[in-house]
């Protein structure tokens, strides 16, 4: 039997001797799932400090109940996060499961945008609503690979029932986190499963449907992560027209990313796309007038 709320040990085994079943509780059974998904050291270790309060208050035969502000709902955010990630880059090795939790180790896979650029999209944990306190100390850790990110993408699930409130939930857990201001400015909300979602339409131009079982809407995706990247690394495309006999190819191709050179034979020049940062831009205009 399985409640969702935290109780009192006392209360737990006169339920089940009531009843005469299992008895478990919100907090047990989250941690059940973190612990049966658990691979890496890392992950093992911070469910063994969650577990801590837990037997510590069992022993002193209370269970100290931090989980009965707020109300309504809960739920899991399975947004298909791992599917959409395999989606981008063709990693084959990805292997998303429908269940609680799959992703509990924070995963890194690499995929490559229109202009050819390499980024690195990280798969963190799924959230769940009115996570225990005790949890969300010991699994804030998790996430704190956001702090460091260029880009926020948001996949959710827009086929749940609850998909407005879990949108609400991850925002604001997000700036618990004290993140800059401009990754929460720029994050890109992503509308996942329109598959399942019977004449889905949205009228917001900064939100954008795909389904990422099926590939619709990747292409745009991609290209608005682009966009979303180089601006918040403060880096452009554009391609440069350099005369082979002089310095520049060499600079750009160590200044900047040069991703094709189309060279101009009858008069010794080339075109060169580059991925180039502002101030490396600036440097060169100075160098190269």
């Amino acid at each position: 039997m399985y409640l969702a709320k935290e109780i009192y040990r006392p209360l737990q085994k006169e339920l089940e001797d009531l009843w005469g079943v299992k008895v478990f509780d919100r907090y047990t059974v989250v941690l059940h799932i973190f612990r049966y998904n658990a691979r890496t050291k890392e992950a093992k270790l911070q469910i063994t400090l969650a577990e801590i309060p837990l037997l510590k208050s069992r022993l002193k035969n209370e269970l100290a109940n931090k989980d009965q502000q707020g109300g309504g709902s809960r739920y899991i955010m399975g947004s298909g996060k791992t599917t959409l990630i395999k989606a981008l880059t063709g990693d084959t090795k990805l292997q998303p499961r429908d269940q609680l939790f799959a992703t509990l180790d924070i995963t890194a896979h690499a995929g490559v945008l229109p202009s050819h650029m390499t980024v690195i999209y990280v798969d963190t944990v799924g959230f769940l609503s009115q996570l225990p306190h005790g949890l969300i100390q010991s699994f804030s850790a998790t996430l704190e690979d956001v702090i460091h990110s260029d880009l926020i993408v948001h996949v959710r699930d827009i086929s749940h029932p609850e998909s407005l409130n879990q949108k609400v939930n991850v925002l604001n857990v997000l700036k618990n986190l004290n993140l800059p201001s401009h990754l929460l400015d720029s994050l890109v909300e992503v509308h996942n499963k329109i598959d399942l979602q019977e004449g889905y339409c949205t009228t917001d131009p900064n939100i954008l449907g795909i389904s990422a079982l099926h590939g619709y809407g990747l292409e745009e995706l991609k290209q608005r992560i682009e966009n979303a990247v180089l601006k918040s690394t403060g880096r452009q495309i554009m391609t440069l027209r350099v005369k082979l006999s002089g310095p520049q190819l060499s600079w750009l191709y160590k200044e900047a990313t040069v991703q094709k050179v189309d060279v101009m034979a009858e008069d010794d020049t080339a075109n060169v796309s580059v991925i180039i940062s502002n101030s490396a831009y600036g440097k060169y205009k100075k160098m190269f007038p």
